[in-house]
């Protein structure tokens, strides 16, 4: 099956920009570990990574998370196609608007993903990274100031807006405990559980 148009784009990316990206990926997890701590004594830490654009972003994910937990990581990652992660270990084909297999994690992490995602189908997935968390555990979704901040449903590029305020009111009736976090391009809504 070939690759879709967005996944092609990373392909046509360069390992130094695929790397550029990382770098900010990690300096926007450092912001976000200075606000809240993950509450575990694991020797190992399981994060799940929820959605990646590029095979090359997995060692990358695997390497900053072991840097900043200062402790080995089992890192899976999950996306709703998986052609474009070929040859990498702990791939698994998932809609993570479905429950995520193999709970719990100390960590769910979904960069820029919900967009990618219909609207009303957004909280299934929120819900569903609360859920495999360990008791202390992080879900972590990063999102584009423009993801959050337009009024529309659709985004000019046919991706969908999220309604972070809705989001969040579903949390707060859930009891579930949030920080928002503000990073370079927008801001991270972090849930502990």
């Amino acid at each position: 099956m070939p690759l879709s148009t967005y996944h092609q784009g990373y392909v046509n990316l360069s390992d130094e920009e695929i790397i550029k990206r990382s770098e900010e990926k990690k300096r926007e997890l450092e912001e976000i570990f200075k606000h809240v701590s993950l509450a575990t004594n694991d020797a190992t830490a399981r994060v799940a990574i929820l959605g990646c654009g590029d095979k090359r972003f997995i060692k990358h994910h695997n390497q900053m998370f072991e840097e900043l937990l200062r402790k080995p990581v089992e890192l899976t990652t999950f996306d709703i196609s998986i052609e474009h992660l070929a040859g990498e270990e702990n791939v698994f084909q998932h809609d993570c608007t479905l429950p995520i297999p193999n709970p719990p994690y100390n960590i769910t992490f979904a960069h820029v993903l919900l967009k990618f995602i219909e609207t009303e189908k957004q909280w299934d997935l929120i819900k569903n990274s609360v859920d495999a968390l360990k008791e202390g555990g992080l879900a972590i979704h990063v999102f584009d100031k423009e993801d959050y901040e337009t009024k529309e449903r659709l985004l000019s590029n046919g991706q969908f807006a999220v309604p972070l305020h809705r989001w969040e009111q579903e949390l707060q009736k859930l009891g579930f405990k949030f920080i928002e976090v503000y990073v370079k391009y927008g801001l991270a809504l972090v849930v502990k559980k």
